[in-house]
């Protein structure tokens, strides 16, 4: 997703009563909007406006919307893209208030955007979003099994909302391969995380800091990134860029080396992304 908000482990149960559906009424896409504003603190401009959300939904887009006691509490935005001259929808945005972002209310609006892609003939999901954002990671590549082998460096150019302010809007893009074998298996629980043993570092932090980054070698790799980089933003930005051009480094050079990342990893309160050669 080009912005997403959901946490990572999302291991408590939802609220009660909720509700996920398809939202094709203009109210209920103006209080989509509301929803951006709340989860990111964007400045109206960068809203995306309900009459744009109502024509996409018209031409063949999916807004998806999560609701608890008759509230809007999440939504979740796509439209139709290509790659590889293959049709694919593109999850733009997927957003829960804050309060509710470890209730698998994320999650439960990714599975109703699976269900609905498959049934209208679509075989991936594709996305984008912040490689150094450790919930986002951890809720993709573990959560869902989305898997990436494309970093976009500064994708949007500069935004000035709260998540992104101050540094390049570099992303990975991920796809989500709705019917392989590990997305199927972690719909159906039956899918057990990889183990950092076997991995071998191409980035770990050195102190507060990134440490050098190394040459790809062997089947898998960690990739250490900041257990929060908003709180790393707040305290010293100096310090968050450096994150971002040592990971940008090492995701560009992993990704020439037919590595693609698989899974995400949290040992220690330490997070790494682990990457797997293609093939």
């Amino acid at each position: 997703m080009g912005r997403q908000a959901t946490a990572a482990p999302e291991s408590n149960p939802s609220p009660v009563g909720l509700e996920i559906r398809t939202l094709t009424k203009v109210s209920e896409l103006r209080a989509v909007e509301g929803l951006q504003q709340a989860v990111w603190g964007m400045p109206d401009r960068e809203v995306v406006p309900s009459h744009q959300l109502l024509a996409a939904v018209r031409n063949g887009g999916l807004v998806l919307g999560a609701f608890s006691g008759g509230r809007l509490v999440g939504f979740s935005y796509a439209f139709v893209g290509w790659r590889e001259g293959e049709r694919v929808l593109h999850s733009h945005m997927t957003a829960v208030l804050p309060g509710l972002q470890d209730r698998e209310v994320g999650y439960r609006l990714k599975l109703a955007q699976r269900e609905w892609a498959l049934a209208n003939g679509y075989r991936r999901v594709v996305w984008t979003f912040d490689p150094l954002q450790s919930r986002n990671a951890h809720f993709n590549l573990r959560k869902l099994g989305a898997r990436a082998e494309r970093y976009e460096v500064n994708y949007y150019g500069e935004m000035d909302d709260d998540l992104n302010r101050g540094l390049p809007t570099d992303r990975l893009e991920v796809d989500w391969w709705l019917r392989s074998e590990p997305v199927v298996a972690r719909v159906e629980g039956r899918w057990e995380g990889m183990s950092l043993a076997q991995t071998q570092p191409v980035l770990e932090a050195s102190g507060d800091g990134p440490g050098p980054v190394g040459r790809p070698a062997g089947r898998l790799l960690r990739l250490e990134v900041p257990h929060s980089v908003r709180a790393l933003q707040e305290r010293d930005l100096r310090l968050a860029l450096s994150w971002r051009l040592a990971v940008r480094q090492a995701f560009l050079r992993c990704f020439r080396e037919g590595y693609a990342a698989v899974d995400f990893a949290q040992e220690a309160g330490r997070g790494f992304y682990v990457l797997e050669r293609s093939g």
